[in-house]
């Protein structure tokens, strides 16, 4: 079973640097245009289903890859992405100035902290971990599985399918309408790669 792993579309708050989390903002205009060369990169694939966030930037990119399909995307609460709490709608910036000593031990360990009123990373994968193993109920093996998500959410299912150490989270970024590759063996999953632009680039 193959399960492609996209982020969302760029927003204005991405562009921003701004901590989005659970806050319900829109794709930008560059977001849409990302999220079309994202179902152009389907358009050769066969989809069987399609999966997204609730979030609206999720929402919006799954919508627009379903329509090269016919599918509408079920959503998800469990696809979200990491809830920053208190920290939500700040900058990198804003949350050193106010939360300096809490950012820095969530910088150097999310998965055991989490922002004030937040998530954990271990949190959030459980959550994803909890969304794919469902996926074998479904009986989509003539076709792929596309699952539209979030940065930090996506990273969560790399970062423990890859075996990687706590301080490698940060090596690498999940870009927005990015695509990842899982590949799932009866209950085992294989990283077939990650973080692929090439559909917007080119």
């Amino acid at each position: 079973m193959k399960i492609y792993l996209v982020r969302h579309g760029q927003t204005k708050s991405n562009k921003e640097g701004r901590f989005v989390g659970w806050n319900d903002v829109d794709l930008s205009s560059e977001g849409c245009r990302q999220a079309e060369k994202a179902a152009q990169r389907f358009s050769t694939e066969r989809v069987a289903a399609l999966y997204s966030s609730e979030l609206i930037r999720a929402r919006r990119t799954a919508e627009i890859i379903g329509k090269k399909h016919g599918l509408e995307p079920q959503t998800s609460t469990l696809l979200r992405e990491i809830n920053f709490g208190a920290w939500e709608g700040l900058t990198h910036g804003e949350i050193m100035s106010l939360y300096g000593p809490e950012m820095r031990r969530w910088i150097n360990n999310p998965f055991r902290y989490s922002p004030p009123g937040g998530e954990s990373l271990r949190q959030v994968y459980s959550r994803m971990e909890q969304f794919l193993a469902s996926l074998s109920l479904c009986e989509n093996n003539d076709g792929a599985i596309v699952v539209v998500s979030h940065g930090g959410a996506i990273i969560s299912v790399l970062h423990h399918i890859m075996g990687l150490s706590e301080k490698e989270i940060w090596d690498r970024a999940i870009k927005n309408a990015s695509v990842s590759l899982l590949q799932k063996n009866n209950s085992q999953f294989e990283v077939v790669f990650i973080n692929d632009i090439s559909h917007i680039t080119d």
